[in-house]
Parts: C-alpha cells; sequence; structure tokens
C-alpha cells in the first residue's frame, strides 16, 4: 500500500473510526436543529432500553464501514469478499451477531414478560408494519437501478425480472435471485437481506419455542409456526445455515439474565464493562470470524452486559448513538445501493483510482445516509408503526365478534379467555 494514494488508511481502522465520528456529528447536529427528535426519543416509552439502543447505533454505522471496505477492495478486483482486515471483518459479522441476540432479548423478554397472553397476531402485524415498508422501499429503488441500468440492454420479462422480484418481495426468504440478468443482483444491496431470513425464521419459530418452554398453552400460533419451519428449514436447496441461529441463543440468555437483580447490579458495575470490552476485544484479536460457536460466550458476556444497562460511562446513552439506533434499519438496508451508486456507477474510475477521493466520497455518503435515513424513519418508519398500531386495533375490534376456532377464540381486550393467535 503507497501511503501517497490513502489506500493504507482504507485498510486499517482509522477509517472506522473516521467514519464513527462522521456519523455522529451529524446525528448531534441533527438533535441542536430539530430537538423534536430528541424529545420523540424521551417519550418512546418506559419498555426502551437505552444502552441497547445505543448499542444498535453502533452496529450499524459498523456494518455501513464493513460494506465501504470491501467495495473499495471490490474496486480493486478482489471480488466482493471479506477484507484483509480482522477489525473491519468483525464489524460485519460480530455487528450482525448482535443485531440477532437485540432481536431474540427484546422478543423473548416479551415471551417471559406475557406468558400465555401474548398476542401473536398483534406481534405479526407489528413486525410487518415495523420491517417491511423501509424494505420495499429498498426493493423498489433496486428494480429501478436494475431496469436503468439494463435499458438498452435487455428488456424486462415476467421470467427475468416479475418472478425473481417477488422472491425479493418475501424478503429473499427464497434466496436472492438475479433481476433481469444482472449477475450479482444482491451486491447493489450489499448482500444485507441474507440477515433478514434469519431475523424472520426466528419471529416464525417464536411461538413455537414459547410453547417449547412452556410459557403457553398449545394454540394455533404454535401449529403455524411449526409449520413455517418445516417449509422454511426442510424445502430442498434451503438458504439457511442453522447454525447461524445459535447467536439467538445470546439474547434468550440475555432475557433472564435480566430478569436476575443480582445478575443485573453485577453487569452494571465498571468492572465488569471493562470485562465486557476485554470479552469483545478478544473475540476481534483472536477469531478470524464473528460467526464461530467458539466466540459466542465471549460475545454473549458481552451483550448481557449492554442488557443488563450498563453503558460503558454513558457512552451508549449518547442522544446522538440513540438517534442512529432508531434508524439503522434505514440505515441497514439502504447504504448497499447508495455504495452502489457511488462507487460502482456514478464514479467507478474516480473511486478505484485514489484512496483519499474514495474516502471523500464515503465521508460525503456518510453524511447524506444519516439525514437520509432520518427522513426515512421520520416520514416512514414512524408513521408505519402508528399505521400497524391503528390496523391492529380495527382487527381487534373485528376479531371480538368472531369465533376463529376452538383453540383460538377472539374475544375482547381483557378476556382473560382469549388465547393468541
Amino acid at each position: 500500500m503507497l501511503p501517497g494514494t490513502g489506500e493504507w488508511f482504507i485498510a486499517s481502522p482509522l477509517i472506522a473510526l473516521l467514519l464513527f465520528a462522521v456519523a455522529l456529528a451529524v446525528a448531534s447536529l441533527l438533535m441542536h436543529v430539530l430537538p423534536s427528535l430528541r424529545d420523540s426519543m424521551a417519550t418512546a416509552g418506559p419498555n426502551r432500553q437505552p444502552a441497547v439502543d445505543g448499542l444498535r447505533g453502533v452496529l450499524g454505522v459498523s456494518v455501513f464501514v464493513h460494506h465501504t471496505v470491501i467495495t473499495w477492495f471490490y474496486l480493486q478486483g478482489h471480488g466482493w469478499t471479506l477484507p484483509p482486515s480482522r477489525f473491519i471483518s468483525h464489524l460485519g459479522q460480530t455487528s450482525v451477531v448482535l443485531f440477532f441476540m437485540i432481536t431474540a432479548f427484546l422478543f423473548w423478554s416479551r415471551v417471559l414478560t406475557k406468558g400465555d397472553s401474548i398476542d401473536w397476531l398483534e406481534f405479526l402485524v407489528s413486525r410487518l408494519y415495523r420491517l417491511y415498508p423501509v424494505y420495499l422501499l429498498m426493493v423498489a429503488l433496486l428494480a429501478v437501478a436494475v431496469l436503468f441500468t439494463t435499458a438498452d440492454r435487455v428488456s424486462p420479462t415476467f421470467a427475468s425480472f416479475g418472478r425473481p422480484l417477488l422472491d425479493w418481495l418475501l424478503f429473499t426468504m427464497f434466496g436472492n435471485p438475479d433481476l433481469n440478468a444482472v449477475q450479482g443482483t444482491w451486491i447493489m444491496v450489499a448482500g444485507v437481506t441474507w440477515s433478514l431470513r434469519y431475523e424472520w425464521l426466528f419471529y416464525l419459530a417464536l411461538p413455537l419455542l414459547a410453547l417449547a418452554a412452556r410459557r403457553n398453552r398449545p394454540s394455533l400460533a404454535a401449529l403455524l409456526s411449526a409449520l413455517a419451519i418445516a417449509v422454511f428449514v426442510l424445502r430442498p436447496h434451503n438458504k439457511f445455515a442453522i447454525g447461524m441461529m445459535q447467536a439467538f441463543v445470546g439474547g434468550i440468555i440475555a432475557a433472564y439474565w435480566v430478569r436476575n437483580p443480582a445478575l443485573v447490579r453485577f453487569s452494571q458495575r465498571a468492572v465488569s464493562g471493562l470485562a465486557a470490552i476485554a470479552a469483545l476485544a478478544a473475540v476481534i484479536m483472536l477469531s478470524p470470524t464473528g460467526y464461530s460457536i467458539a466466540v459466542l460466550p465471549a460475545l454473549i458476556l458481552f451483550f448481557v452486559t449492554v442488557a443488563s444497562g450498563n453503558d460503558f460511562w454513558g457512552l451508549l446513552r449518547l442522544p446522538a448513538l440513540r438517534w442512529l439506533g432508531d434508524i439503522t434499519y434505514s440505515l441497514y438496508l439502504l447504504h448497499g445501493l447508495t455504495l452502489w451508486a457511488v462507487f460502482q456507477c456514478w464514479f467507478p474510475r474516480e473511486a478505484a483510482g485514489n484512496g483519499w477521493a474514495f474516502l471523500g466520497m464515503a465521508i460525503l455518503l456518510d453524511v447524506i445516509l444519516v439525514l437520509v435515513c432520518s427522513a426515512v424513519f421520520v416520514m416512514i418508519e414512524r408513521p408505519a408503526i402508528m399505521l400497524g398500531r391503528r390496523h391492529y386495533l380495527s382487527i381487534r375490534r373485528f376479531r371480538a365478534k368472531v369465533p376463529i376456532n376452538r383453540y383460538a377464540k377472539l374475544s375482547p381486550v381483557g378476556s382473560r379467555s382469549s388465547t393468541a393467535l
């Protein structure tokens, strides 16, 4: 690597520090210019966990940095593979593992709290309205990008475009097929959709897991859960590596951990914070991957510390970092398309020819992403969440009058005879 071209910087952890600082600065500026954003976090509800929200912000930016560096090496002809830096590799892999732990922690905590009273229909509706709108935006932008880039070469047909697009619209549960003969279409979104398959597999498995944990009575939801798992896991040519599900175990352990006041007090101590950071550092330094079962205990140690409310001397409670946590889903889904548009579509020669030019574009892209994803959260994500709640309330008013089956009679709110669908 030649110092004068900036390549050394891109391949070093320094790029992560720089892009983190830029993202935090932009989020801080938004907090200052738009106090309503800070107020919205303050009134988000008692169930929000500031330390977990802050961690989510760290993870979202980490994945962006990870794919930014991969894009640089992709432009150099190395393919879409892990970069030579182990630290940068872990920014992607370990972040995804911790994302899975957050998911399992939040929703298993709900199972432990509500037990038999959990409403699986409400859960499904809330997940669809929370995840699908921005995902639909990403797929729409991807479809437009594919049609634009192939307009002079390939005419779209149902077989080459329509049918594969249906797979994408189903959260790529059946894979990431190429659109309109664009080989490696998944690279245009940095391949991020693979993790959503595991998220949805966990969601679909949750009623069955709750039944297995004896927190729920047998129900239609558990039966449908078992059927869904069979369809998505046992079908031929499945796209699931079951070993990846081990990450969700860490979140489930954390859900039990935080219900023990003595363990929570221990985890909130400064020495526990130091031990958690040391465990995370050991994973990065000693393991080439974040997906190994060998590193899972260390990552669980780190996560239960955060889940217990240890914010590492206030760092994870920074309003700017928590705002990055709020917009992480948009950032996660949309950053790949922006990387592709800037570095592979609009300025591939300029970006590939000089590391400093690439870095300058990455900084500008960092700023734009935080601003755009903030707008997407305010204009699409948050309204969709509220719409989902209203939609569920209308369903609940209807289902109060209609018995569906003897296992899950849908009855008015507050009736203990009602079981979850």
